[in-house]
């Protein structure tokens, strides 16, 4: 119960920055200068989005999580949730190339969680 209560918090973090990173690319599509995107309103909110991820590991860190460990399954929820988001927000393509190298990397992360 302990390992999933683990990933969930891990994967909140990871979710929690790629949602963040929807919203700047939401507010970078529709500015035309670098300013316009970090002065943007929903910017605000992936500032907070970045924040809970910064609680969240000050939490895992204080209890002693290994980083390395807490870093890798991060990474890969972040990536799944980024692809999957950039699929359905921006239209954005994965090959099977990227596909196959996706896998591969989630099969390392659980492999190292082990």
């Amino acid at each position: 119960m302990e390992r999933i209560y683990h990933a969930l918090i891990i994967a909140a973090a990871a979710l929690s920055v790629a949602v963040a990173d929807l919203l700047i690319k939401r507010a970078a599509s529709g500015a035309s200068r670098v300013s316009d995107a970090v002065i943007h309103p929903i910017t605000v909110a992936a500032v907070g989005l970045y924040t809970v991820q910064v609680v969240l590991f000050a939490y895992v860190f204080v209890h002693r999580w290994q980083l390395g460990m807490v870093a890798l399954l991060q990474m890969a929820v972040y990536a799944a949730a980024c692809v999957l988001m950039g699929r359905i927000w921006f239209d954005e393509r994965v090959t099977p190339a990227q596909g196959f190298g996706m896998l591969l990397a989630f099969c390392g992360a659980v492999l190292m969680a082990e």
